[in-house]
C-alpha cells in the first residue's frame, strides 16, 4: 500500500504501527481508494471544541482511538508538568460507550508512566462521579472518556482542571501545544495497568451520593406519593440515580427497564439525547401503561435532566429553559443569604435573570457551555453558589460539583415536584404563576448544518449589514459579542427587537451547523396564557425560518 502523505497531520502507515488496534491497517487501506476519505481522517487532529475532544471512533488523528486518546493523555500530562501539578494525580472515569474502558485504562497506563498518580474508577460512572471525586481528592485534572448524548458511533474526552471546572481557554489551547502527533505512544509508554490505582465503582459512587445528595431535606417529599417513570437512556446513570432517591428520602421511580442497564450501542434510540424528539417515547409508553404523567430521563451520561408531563393534549415536554425557571424559582425559595450566586448561558432565556433581580440575587450571563456557567463559582468560593443552567438541560443545584449534574437535579426537581404538590400545584401550574410574576418568556430554537465556510460568510454580512426588523418589529440594538471583551469574546450575534423578540446566533463548536436560539419577551401577559404562549410560538418559529434564509445552505 502506498502512503500518500503530504499534507497529513500523520503518514497513515505510521498511525498503523502505533495503532494496538490490529482492524488499523485494514481500515487504513480502505480508506486510501478514497483520498477525501483518508484526508478526513488523517489532515487535521481532533481539537477542543465545547465539550472536550468528540468524534466518530475510528482510525486516525481526527478520529477517536486509542492512538488520539495517548496522545491526548500525553498533552495533559505535559501541561501537568508545565505547572509542576504533577503530584496533585488526575482522576479517571469513562461512559458505557463502546472502547471507553479502554480509552481510560490507557489514559491511566500513561499518565502513570509518566510519574502522575492516577485514580482510575473500575466501571462506567456519571460524569458528576468523577467531578466530585476531583475536587474531593483535590487533584490536578479529571479526565472523563465520554461522548455525552452523541450518537452511538461517537466516542470523547473530556477534561477537567484543578478548580474543578472543565478546562476553559487558555488552557485548553496551551494543552493542545502538547498534543503533538511526530512520535506516537505505543505499548512500552504505557506501565502496567496493575500500577494504576482502581478506585470501586461501589465505592466511588455511594461517597459522591452521600456527600452531594442531603438526606432526607424535604419534610414534602415523604408526603409526595406520585409515581414517576426514569429512564437514562441505556446510559450510565439509573442505580446512581436511584441511591440518590433513597438517601433523599424520595419516592423511587419507575424504571423503563429496556433502557435502565448501561449499553453503549443504544438499542433503539436512533439518537440517545433527550432533547431529539421520539427519544423519550418509550418511557412514555410505560408511563401511559401505568397512568402516570410524570417522566424524567438523564442523559447517558447523567449530567443532564429532562422532564415530560402528560396533560390533556398528550405529552409535553419542558423545555431546558422552563426546567431552569422551575429549579432556579425553587433555589431561590430553599436558600438564604445576601451573598447567593446564580448563573445561566447567554443563549438561555433570560427569565431566570429576571427572577433572580426580583428576588434580589446576584445572576451572571455567561458563554456558552458548562466551563462558562461554573467560572463564577469556582472563582467566587465567598459566594453561596445555588444554581446555574444552560438551555440544552444542564443544571447546577450545588457547589459539590462544578459542573452540570442530572443526578443532583433530578433529586431537586423531585423535592420541587413534592413542594409543589404540598401546596396545591404541578410544574406546569407554576410557570403560570411565574409569568404573572416576572412577565412571559417564551423560548425555541432552530438549527441548520450548513459549510463551516458559509456560516462564517453570511454572518461577517449579517455584522456588517444587520436586518433593520424581526417580523415588522424594529430591531433596537445588535451585540456583536466579537467584540465583548476577553474572556467574553466569542462568535455569536445577538438582535432585539421592540416588541420583544430576540435572536442570538452562532456556529455549533462540534460540528458544522448553525444554532438560532430565539426568545419572546410579554411583559404584562393577559389572563389566557396558553393562546399568548401560542402566539408567541408561532412567531417565534417564523422568526426562526427567517433567521435560517440569513444563511446559504450547502445544498
Amino acid at each position: 500500500m502506498s502512503d500518500p502523505d503530504q499534507g497529513f497531520a500523520v503518514a497513515p502507515l505510521a498511525w498503523v504501527e502505533a495503532d494496538p488496534d490490529p482492524t488499523a491497517l485494514l481500515l487504513v487501506e480502505e480508506l486510501s481508494a478514497d483520498p477525501e476519505a483518508l484526508a478526513a481522517n488523517f489532515a487535521e487532529p481532533l481539537r477542543f471544541g465545547t465539550a472536550g475532544l468528540r468524534a466518530e471512533r475510528g482510525v486516525g488523528p481526527a478520529r477517536m482511538n486509542r492512538v488520539t486518546v495517548r496522545v491526548a493523555a500525553r498533552s495533559i500530562g505535559r501541561y501537568l508538568r508545565s505547572l509542576n501539578l504533577t503530584h496533585k494525580g488526575v482522576m479517571i472515569g469513562f461512559d458505557g460507550r463502546p472502547e471507553s474502558d479502554i480509552y481510560a485504562s490507557d489514559s491511566a497506563r500513561l499518565l502513570t508512566a509518566m510519574g502522575i498518580t492516577c485514580w482510575l474508577i473500575d466501571g462506567p460512572c456519571p460524569t458528576p462521579v468523577i467531578a466530585w471525586h476531583l475536587r474531593e481528592r483535590q487533584a490536578a485534572a479529571a479526565i472523563v472518556v465520554t461522548a455525552s448524548h452523541n450518537p452511538a458511533t461517537d466516542s470523547g474526552y473530556k477534561v477537567f482542571g484543578p478548580d474543578g471546572t472543565q478546562i476553559r481557554p487558555p488552557t485548553d489551547r496551551q494543552i493542545e501545544e502538547f498534543m503533538t502527533f511526530s512520535q506516537l505512544p505505543n505499548e512500552s509508554d504505557l506501565a502496567s495497568l496493575e500500577d494504576v490505582n482502581q478506585v470501586d465503582l461501589g465505592t466511588a459512587v455511594s461517597s459522591y451520593v452521600d456527600a452531594v445528595i442531603p438526606a432526607n431535606r424535604s419534610s414534602a417529599s415523604a408526603d409526595f406519593h406520585g409515581d414517576w417513570v426514569y429512564t437514562p437512556l441505556c446510559g450510565v446513570g439509573g442505580h446512581t440515580l436511584e441511591m440518590a432517591c433513597s438517601r433523599a428520602g424520595v419516592k423511587a421511580p419507575i424504571r423503563v427497564e429496556s433502557q435502565f442497564e448501561s449499553n453503549g450501542l443504544f438499542p433503539g434510540l436512533p439518537f440517545p439525547n433527550p432533547e431529539e424528539p421520539g427519544t423519550m417515547t418509550e418511557a412514555h409508553l410505560v408511563a401511559d401503561a401505568a397512568g402516570i404523567d410524570l417522566v424524567v430521563a438523564n442523559d447517558p451520561d447523567a449530567d443532564r435532566l429532562a422532564v415530560a408531563i402528560k396533560t390533556v393534549r398528550g405529552w409535553h415536554q419542558l423545555s431546558g429553559d422552563e426546567v431552569g425557571l422551575l429549579l432556579c424559582d425553587h433555589q431561590l425559595s430553599n436558600t438564604t443569604g445576601n451573598n447567593r450566586l446564580t448563573a445561566s448561558s447567554v443563549v438561555s432565556s433570560e427569565a431566570a435573570a429576571a427572577l433572580c433581580a426580583l428576588r434580589g440575587v446576584e445572576h451572571i450571563r455567561t458563554l456558552t457551555g458548562f466551563k462558562w456557567i461554573m467560572q463564577p463559582a469556582a472563582e467566587r468560593p465567598d459566594a453561596h453558589w445555588i444554581f446555574g443552567y444552560e438551555e440544552a438541560l444542564g443544571y447546577s443545584v450545588n457547589d459539590e460539583v462544578l459542573d452540570k449534574d442530572g443526578i443532583a437535579a433530578c433529586v431537586t426537581f423531585m423535592e420541587m415536584v413534592a413542594d409543589l404538590a404540598s401546596r396545591g400545584l404541578d410544574p406546569l401550574k407554576r410557570l403560570d404563576e411565574l409569568a404573572f410574576e416576572i412577565g412571559l418568556y417564551v423560548t425555541h430554537q432552530v438549527s441548520a448544518y450548513i459549510g463551516t465556510q458559509e456560516i462564517s460568510s453570511s454572518l461577517e454580512v449579517l455584522r456588517d449589514s444587520p436586518p433593520h426588523e424581526l417580523a415588522g418589529s424594529p430591531i433596537v440594538e445588535v451585540r456583536d459579542w466579537l467584540e465583548e471583551p476577553s474572556p467574553r469574546t466569542t462568535n455569536l450575534l445577538e438582535l432585539r427587537s421592540q416588541n420583544g423578540s430576540r435572536v442570538a446566533i452562532r456556529p455549533s463548536g462540534t460540528e458544522p451547523k448553525v444554532k438560532i436560539y430565539l426568545e419572546q419577551f410579554v411583559p404584562n401577559p393577559q389572563h389566557d396564557l396558553a393562546s399568548v404562549r401560542t402566539q408567541c410560538v408561532e412567531q417565534l418559529e417564523y422568526l426562526g425560518s427567517v433567521a435560517l434564509s440569513w444563511f446559504k445552505r450547502e445544498s
